[in-house]
């Protein structure tokens, strides 16, 4: 029960804060949040799995696009609809690996081959008709629960804040799991966790089904948030985003996904607004320092803090030895 502490502190934590904050630090939290989420669900294949994909982003799109098709055509509440939506992107999230597993594609070739995936997913959305086009779908507003729309931001924060706690004590079961350990097994060695019999097909079928159907239901969140679901959700663009701030939070860790998007997304509204005058300035100081915090701390903020943390305890023992 200890290791879910954290969790429910970060929960609590996030109440008061929507509690106290105005629309504006709520929509930018919303954001993070979001981000948080999306970068914790990609953890679990990316991180953990050690399979470097480009393709969350296109489920993201799946979850959106399903949902609010769903929820204009039939009627069906995105409540409901988001389901199919983590369906459909669990299939195609299998179907890929089934792909890399038989195919036995080197890491580099697969990531390519799903970063390929996100410009045929931006083509076919923006030249289908039935899809909105470039426009994309728009959601008619309302203020209904039933439906998954809300007038008052401050819900949005806690169905979302929610979402990242749960999949957070997923992955923390996860982590310390017997699963978890073949999992990461596989990561780092295909051919030695394949000689303790550990099925690589099952256990990356599996998790990257997760990974996508829990990506899916971010995008049914997205679209209900703004009211729209368009093209540019599926880009590349948010595929590199959320391996940038996993990247700069921890690969392979718990919490590094969700305090690398949270730092990250404040940073770059506020030197945006800092440096509003001075067109791009904003962005090449926040490339900076993600270029420094890469170089400096080589496995993400989590792993050098929890290097850190047992070195320093190291060194406490050993005093307590001495004395």
């Amino acid at each position: 029960m200890k290791k879910y502490i954290p969790i429910m502190v970060f929960f609590v934590c996030g109440i008061i804060f929507s509690m106290v904050a105005d629309n504006y630090w709520l929509d930018i939290m919303v954001f993070a949040l979001w981000y948080a989420y999306l970068c914790v669900t990609w953890n679990i294949i990316g991180g953990f799995g050690g399979q470097f994909t480009f393709a969350h982003p296109v489920f993201v799109a799946i979850g959106g696009y399903t949902s609010s098709l769903l929820f204009i055509h039939l009627g069906l509440s995105p409540w409901l609809g988001m389901f199919a939506g983590m369906v459909l992107a669990a299939l195609l999230a299998i179907l890929l690996g089934w792909i890399n597993y038989r195919r036995r594609l080197p890491h580099l070739t697969y990531a390519l081959i799903t970063l390929a995936i996100t410009f045929v997913a931006i083509i076919v959305l923006r030249s289908s008709h039935f899809l909105g086009g470039s426009e994309g779908i728009f959601l008619p507003r309302g203020n209904d629960p039933l439906t998954f729309r809300f007038f008052n931001k401050q819900v949005y924060f806690w169905i979302i804040l929610a979402a990242t706690c749960l999949v957070l004590v997923f992955v923390t079961w996860f982590s310390r799991s017997m699963t978890g350990f073949k999992l990461t097994a596989l990561r780092d060695n295909e051919d030695a966790a394949a000689m303790l019999g550990i099925d690589q097909l099952k256990m990356v079928a599996t998790y990257s089904a997760i990974s996508a159907a829990l990506g899916a239901f971010g995008g049914t969140f997205y679209a209900q948030y703004l009211f729209v679901i368009d093209p540019t959700v599926a880009g590349s663009h948010l595929a590199v985003e959320i391996i940038l701030f996993t990247a700069i939070g921890g690969m392979g860790t718990v919490w590094g996904p969700v305090l690398g998007p949270l730092a990250m997304v404040v940073l770059i509204r506020y030197l945006n607004a800092e440096f509003v005058n001075i067109s791009g300035l904003g962005q090449v100081v926040y490339g900076v320092i993600i270029i420094v915090v890469l170089v400096v701390l080589k496995d993400g903020v989590v792993s050098w803090g929890g290097k850190r943390l047992a070195h320093q305890t190291s060194k406490l023992k050993m005093r307590e030895k001495r004395q």
